[in-house]
């Protein structure tokens, strides 16, 4: 089973990550010939000059992209009480873009745009807590606020409380709540929430088990480059599970995940070129994903199997290849 890279209703897993801004414009990207009256505006004080400025520079739209020039706007946006200005210039912070990496910065820009009522703040600043990232680590605080802004309707909040729910993170475990607050975001298309209400239909955790409905899910989740849905949909295409095997599509949505990042399906997709289990043997290419697997991430579930299978790929490698390495190589590997 494919360990999920963010915030999923698993056992292993022990924090919630999810994305933390919406870089959403509002109102659309400005012309080209506007960006020089946003900046009068907003040397006029102007905050929704500001903001729309920021964004500009933010996303590229007349002006090249430019993080460094983007957070500075922000942050003047925030001063002159925009609350998204605020969220942003947090996000910045939080994510040291175009500006030196403080948590500290990022959480205080997210309390005052929630104290304001900014829902995404509220979100993100739940983060902050569930992290300990600039404020002192505190789950019960982090559900408070996630509850906050899914109340105001923020679906990242209630995605993120959904997570908190199944964790058992600030809250009682209770995965039928849990379920309830990842459908009322994936219906408004969260596809982080859809995927998490994927792993509760295929674990049976809240609900009878259903592996269609999880295929379902981590097919849809999976066409937006959600790597974890990629990778988990993979391995129920390789086992058969809520749809027809097929194990050429299989190792396809696993090389997908890879490349998205998703360690689990580096691995699986490495020991398929080692053995040649329905691919052509790669013994260079099976070397190279089972040491993009550890660099993802080096205690993920299959961390020790990837260890043995690289040593052992790296032998055969080291032997030129032999037919009696190869199988040494594919033994260590299975």
């Amino acid at each position: 089973m494919a360990s999920p890279a963010q915030a999923v209703p698993e056992p292993q897993v022990e924090e919630v990550q999810v994305p933390t801004a919406d870089p959403d414009q509002p109102g659309g990207a400005e012309p080209v010939d506007r960006t020089a009256d946003l900046a009068a505006d907003c040397e006029a004080n102007d905050a929704g000059a500001c903001t729309r400025l920021a964004y500009a520079h933010y996303e590229g739209d007349g002006v090249p992209k430019d993080d460094a020039r983007a957070t500075p706007f922000f942050a003047r946006a925030c001063n002159l009480g925009d609350m998204t200005g605020c969220t942003m210039a947090g996000y910045a912070y939080g994510a040291g873009k175009g500006v030196d990496l403080s948590h500290e910065r990022a959480a205080a820009y997210y309390a005052f745009a929630c104290h304001a009522g900014e829902t995404t703040a509220c979100s993100n600043l739940g983060l902050s807590y569930i992290g300990g990232d600039g404020v002192p680590e505190d789950p019960k605080r982090a559900a408070a606020l996630f509850r906050q802004a899914c109340d105001l309707g923020d679906m990242d909040g209630c995605g993120n409380l959904g997570a908190s729910y199944s964790l058992g993170k600030g809250v009682a475990p209770n995965q039928r709540r849990a379920a309830r607050l990842f459908e009322r975001a994936c219906k408004a298309e969260d596809q982080h929430a859809c995927y998490n209400l994927g792993v509760l239909h295929r674990d049976g955790l809240g609900m009878p088990r259903d592996y269609k409905r999880a295929a379902a899910l981590f097919e849809q989740s999976c066409r937006t480059d959600e790597a974890s849905a990629c990778g988990n949909l993979a391995m129920l295409v390789d086992d058969g599970r809520g749809v027809r095997r097929n194990r050429q599509r299989a190792l396809e949505l696993f090389d997908r995940a890879c490349e998205l990042g998703e360690a689990e399906s580096c691995f699986s997709l490495g020991r398929a070129y080692q053995t040649g289990k329905g691919i052509g043997r790669d013994n260079a290419r099976a070397i190279e994903l089972l040491e993009r697997a550890l660099k993802l991430d080096p205690d993920t579930e299959s961390a020790d199997d990837a260890r043995k299978a690289l040593e052992a790929a790296r032998s055969a490698d080291a032997r030129g290849g032999s037919p009696d390495a190869l199988r040494k190589a594919r033994e260590t590997a299975e």
